[in-house]
């Protein structure tokens, strides 16, 4: 009897916590769509005023409208995304990837991003090959890169590296991204991988970030039975291990 109220003590605090998730993410969710929508709209407004009144429609106006609904599809696109890899809608496709050649194809964009501040990637391979999909690889790759391009300082190094290693729990195919930037304070690590989490929302969101970036990573990791970690050191930079299982039986 004593078990049976302790289990359903524990039940009914799950579906509490359960509950005050789904609410504070429908909260996020219209947050985030309501403020980029709220400026189309002000901005489209306007511009139909000014037609009417016979002005010219202004250039900066538009620039606002396009970048805004940028903004809102690559929010629905992530949270489409998102939503496919936590509930296992999008099959995993895993082959044999050769590390080097797949690196070097996922930096040709991202590195044009970094030189644009000045910034270098460099690519460190010391394991041959990943059994994964390379979609959702690629997806982790170009998330952690772009956040550290994001929010580093001109002239930062990005280092990424892939490697084997050996942990308590089994053997890994690691990939760490790592960069020389302002790094994050402890008490912020943990909650990363929180949809929406930012640590700075208005530079966060001026840089064109959903906020779903590091959640997606983390689905990502979990669906290959693997995981992912952040280690950071104010003024010394932040460093990223996403770590495969070298065997693994993948969530399909």
């Amino acid at each position: 009897m004593i078990m049976e109220k302790i289990d359903n003590a524990d039940v009914i605090a799950a579906l509490k916590k359960a509950e005050k998730m789904r609410i504070e993410f429908v909260a996020n969710v219209s947050h985030e769509l309501r403020t980029p929508l709220t400026s189309i709209k002000g901005y489209t407004e306007t511009l139909l005023e000014d037609l009417e009144e016979g002005r010219p429609a202004d250039p900066e106006f538009l620039k606002i409208i396009l970048k805004n609904s940028n903004r809102l599809l690559a929010l629905i696109n992530d949270l489409l995304d998102l939503s496919a890899i936590e509930s296992g809608a999008d099959d995993l496709h895993p082959v044999i990837l050769s590390l080097r050649e797949f690196t070097e194809h996922a930096l040709l964009t991202l590195e044009q991003n970094a030189q644009k501040k000045g910034s270098k990637i460099e690519m460190m391979i010391e394991t041959p090959v990943l059994h994964a999909d390379p979609k959702r690889v690629e997806q982790v790759l170009t998330n952690l890169i772009e956040n550290a391009v994001k929010y580093c300082p001109n002239q930062s190094l990005i280092t990424v590296r892939w490697y084997e290693e050996k942990q308590l729990d089994g053997r890994f195919i690691t990939l760490q991204v790592s960069d020389n930037g302002p790094g994050i304070p402890e008490k912020y690590l943990d909650r990363l991988f929180e949809r929406f989490y930012r640590l700075d929302k208005g530079r966060s969101r001026e840089m064109g970030g959903t906020g779903l970036g590091l959640s997606i990573v983390k689905h990502i990791m979990q669906r290959h039975n693997g995981s992912v970690t952040v280690e950071s050191t104010l003024g010394q930079g932040t460093r990223f291990y996403c770590r495969f299982p070298l065997d693994p039986t993948l969530k399909t």
